[in-house]
């Protein structure tokens, strides 16, 4: 069954002195190898995992009730939290409707506001992964009140008005709720189809907002890389034929980057790319074909939610799924978005599954997501009238977007477990216990080297031994310990309490 599963998807599927540290910090700057050794590493040479989470404060989205915010208001509380449960990675949404508003005219304010974030997150020794972010193709894509439909259509995010062309098709949806639900609308599948087919430039001239904010950011050493478009969907058209067109944009904006970065002085950072979601409304994700690039510094960066929005596999079997799709591609498996939504009391063992087999598998990711304001599309009916006080992910935000002071500690344990952050050498095994703290790992090296470890420090103090390691450094940060190693051969770590 799981094989059949894998072919259908396979086949149908700061001042100027902090500036210049900033930019300057070039033993921090990430990179991505495909192959045997497939993975993202550090200038060292070093196996780097990120695991962060998604932030959507800079999203822009409909709005179903003016007084209900769609977003948690942004402070730099929030990145001072992240770091104390060892987040090391943000995938920060943006959208293309507020950094191109106007054809041509770009916002400059916006791209301010990104890079002075970028900039705030380095000083957490936090990495932003850029994510072009849309759901269901355009927050201008809605039902309208005078439209009768049994399924109406909530608006969502993504591209600004003057590039949706719907040819006049029904906002309605087939289906009611769910990523399914929300492309099904006749009226988004048209938009999507005049994307890939360029209707009047409009695929290029998304392509260079891409070129004109990574004129911006490029020069950044915690950007760790641009996730090239969230989710997409395609069109009507034979499924093969969109494939293409979807690989074709994948290079064409992998191509537009790099002489971006060029023009900037500024190296080349990792591209992350997706499946798409569905085609022609239907929930039938569609890879673009294993040679769609001649890239490098390529990373596959597939959404996983088994056990959470689908039940077609197991957690264990959705995840071998992708691993096996990123082999297509010689590349190492970033896992973009995951979440789990039900109770957590619950959903915990779900998220400690899932953590598991990350942890054996050596899968940097980012959990959906740090924080959902109740206005936000997800939370809130299509009239604007039902929603909740307050919405609670990692963090909890009340319906005026301000952060409650409470916290999901259940999912933040798992997510701030023991962890290295960077291995010297081939990574051979890892497990780590998010209930008491312990953590075991295995490489090996030929050379004389450094491995670094995050340790939550919530089970006290902790003890480090092993074979062929020897404890360099052990620094108390607020929220855990950052533990140097001394490694050689092959090497075996543990911590415990």
């Amino acid at each position: 069954m799981h094989k059949k599963i894998y072919l259908l998807l396979l086949f149908s599927t700061l001042l100027v002195s902090c500036k210049k540290e900033i930019l300057s910090s070039s033993e921090n700057l990430l990179y991505a190898k495909k192959g045997a050794d497939a993975g993202i590493y550090d200038q060292q040479g070093r196996y780097v995992l990120l695991r962060g989470v998604n932030y959507n404060v800079f999203g822009d989205y409909w709005q179903a009730n003016p007084s209900v915010p769609t977003t948690k208001t942004y402070e730099e509380n929030d990145l001072k939290l992240m770091a104390q449960y060892g987040i090391n990675c943000i995938r920060l949404i943006f959208s293309w409707s507020q950094l191109e508003p106007q054809r041509g005219q770009y916002n400059s304010t916006y791209i301010q506001q990104l890079s002075n974030f970028i900039e705030t997150a380095a000083k957490y020794k936090i990495y932003v992964l850029l994510d072009m972010h849309q759901d269901a193709f355009s927050k201008h894509i809605f039902t309208p009140n005078n439209e009768s439909c049994e399924n109406p259509l909530n608006g969502w995010d993504g591209a600004p008005l003057w590039a949706i062309y719907t040819d006049n098709q029904p906002t309605c949806m087939s289906s009611s709720g769910g990523v399914g639900g929300r492309e099904s609308s006749p009226a988004v599948i048209h938009a999507w189809q005049n994307f890939w087919d360029n209707k009047n430039d409009i695929q290029d001239a998304c392509i260079q907002a891409w070129k004109e904010l990574v004129k911006h950011t490029a020069k950044y050493w915690n950007v760790v890389g641009y996730d090239l478009l969230n989710e997409p969907s395609l069109g009507y058209k034979p499924i093969n034929e969109e494939s293409y067109k979807l690989g074709k944009f994948y290079r064409k904006a992998i191509n537009a980057i790099r002489l971006s970065e060029q023009d900037a002085k500024a190296y080349k950072h990792i591209i992350f790319f997706e499946m798409s979601v569905t085609w022609n409304g239907q929930g039938i994700p569609f890879i673009p074909s294993p040679d769609f690039t001649e890239e490098e510094n390529i990373v596959f960066a597939p959404h996983h939610y088994f056990e959470s929005i689908s039940n077609l596999l197991t957690i264990e079997q959705g995840l071998d799924l992708l691993y096996g799709l990123s082999k297509l591609y010689e590349t190492t498996t970033f896992i973009g978005e995951f979440g789990f939504f039900g109770n957590p009391t619950s959903d915990v063992n779900k998220y400690k599954r899932f953590a598991k087999k990350e942890d054996a598998n050596f899968t940097s990711s980012t959990w959906w997501q740090w924080a959902q304001a109740p206005g936000d599309p997800h939370a809130i009916s299509w009239d604007g009238l039902q929603y909740d006080n307050t919405s609670l992910h990692l963090i909890e935000v009340d319906k005026y977007g301000n952060f409650t002071g409470n916290k999901n500690e259940l999912y933040l344990n798992v997510i701030s477990r023991s962890r290295p952050d960077a291995i010297f050498g081939k990574p051979i095994h890892l497990i780590s216990n998010p209930d008491n703290g312990t953590m075991e790992l295995q490489a090996k090296t030929a050379n004389s080297g450094i491995t670094t470890l995050w340790i939550p420090d919530r089970f006290g103090e902790p003890i480090i031994s092993g074979n062929k390691i020897q404890l360099q450094k052990l620094e108390k940060v607020e929220g855990g310990y950052l533990a140097e190693i001394g490694v050689n051969g092959r090497y075996l770590i543990q911590v415990n309490f």
